[in-house]
């Protein structure tokens, strides 16, 4: 997904929703503060998956799924550990999971996608001193090692930089479209981003 096209539904998500364009960029740079030589240039990203057949798993996983390269995607994690005993090659998320088990990840070699938007900057505060490096993600202007590569929610975030970083094959498992409220118009708007994306 080119930045521009990002722009275009970025601006929608943010009317759709009520949310600050401001707030972004203020969690965006408290990440960078925080982050400092933890930030990872996103080529470590293009290590991991170039080539390779991928997995994407997300947060309606109730299976084990085969692949070269597994990328869990925001709270699938959880799940995923008491179905697998294969730790994930990447995990890409906005740290709503503990602390605790986002270092352990770490330390079992994941590596780690961080994502800074306006709602989770106590979490930002609490996980980037914690964790040793990661790549760095903003929802808005990118800069200085924070990243940009489009994507709304954990899940279809994941599977675009599976296809920015040239994976051979994209599978999605455990993805659910279907849920009520809020969390059903931010899955919508996945499932909008992953279509255009050609990648359902």
């Amino acid at each position: 997904m080119r930045l521009e096209e990002w722009f275009e539904l970025y601006r929608q998500i943010l009317s759709d929703f009520n949310f600050s364009a401001e707030d972004d960029v203020k969690s965006a740079r408290l990440m960078h503060g925080l982050g400092k030589d933890k930030l990872l240039d996103a080529e470590a990203l293009r290590e991991k998956i170039e080539g390779r057949d991928v997995v994407v798993v997300g947060g309606a996983v109730n299976s084990e799924a085969d692949g070269e390269v597994i990328i869990t995607a925001g709270k699938a994690i959880v799940k995923w550990m008491k179905l697998s005993d294969r730790t994930p090659d990447v995990h890409v998320t906005d740290m709503e999971e503990s602390a605790d088990l986002l270092v352990s990840l770490e330390e079992n070699g994941t590596l780690l996608v961080l994502h800074a938007h306006g709602d989770n900057m106590d979490r930002v505060r609490e996980v980037v001193p914690r964790v040793k490096s990661f790549v760095g993600t903003t929802q808005n202007t990118p800069f200085d090692r924070i990243y940009n590569f489009g994507g709304f929610t954990d899940g279809d975030r994941a599977a675009i930089i599976a296809k920015r970083f040239g994976a051979k094959k994209i599978t999605l498992h455990g993805f659910d479209f279907r849920a009520g409220g809020i969390k059903g118009k931010k899955l919508s708007w996945a499932r909008k981003i992953l279509e255009k994306e050609g990648l359902i």
